[in-house]
């Protein structure tokens, strides 16, 4: 079979995704060593973040985690908005420490003076469907928690609704959405 001819698989373009993130990380980073003078540690990459967060640096363990579920709806979009977002993280953590908030002034400058970004904390990519809901109340309005959420608040977190400042309590499992 020739090369043209092989057909992908899933895990085929799972890998060249992660390619094309890894590739712009690194170009972001070597932004950042030109505007700063000094050469950054470069992060560990992985299309591993779920659910809402188009990603996540996890900056003790210099890792930066994207979703593929929103890479997929646009790539151009993501690779110039998501994983600059997260390269800056790590680059202030490099410079700062844990010194510094994580969307403050310091991120912010990195993301307009070094990437040319206008600083955005959320992304307006879809997030996939939730695969079970749980319902909560307080005195207004019902509430939907993940399953994750869910696990939190019956081991004792208490969440409190943003609007009528009540808690939320728990009232049922809705089914589960189809896949």
């Amino acid at each position: 079979m020739s090369l043209s001819a092989r057909k992908t698989t899933p895990n085929d373009e799972i890998a060249a995704a992660l390619q094309l993130v890894f590739e712009h990380a690194n170009q972001c980073f070597a932004t950042a060593d030109a505007f700063f003078g000094t050469t950054f540690k470069r992060s560990v990459c992985n299309l591993k973040q779920r659910g809402k967060a188009a990603g996540t640096a996890h900056l003790q363990k210099n890792e930066l985690r994207f979703n593929y579920f929103m890479y997929q709806q646009n790539p151009a979009e993501f690779l110039n908005s998501v994983v600059p977002h997260e390269v800056a993280h790590m680059v202030v953590y490099q410079i700062y420490g844990n010194s510094v908030k994580p969307h403050g002034k310091e991120w912010q400058a990195v993301m307009f003076r070094v990437f040319g970004i206008r600083p955005n904390r959320t992304h307006t990519f879809d997030v996939p469907p939730q695969k079970s809901s749980y319902e909560y109340h307080c005195s207004c309005q019902k509430h939907h928690f993940s399953k994750q959420r869910h696990t939190r608040a019956q081991k004792g977190t208490e969440y409190i609704c943003k609007k009528c400042r009540c808690s939320l309590q728990f009232m049922s499992k809705k089914s589960t959405v189809a896949s």
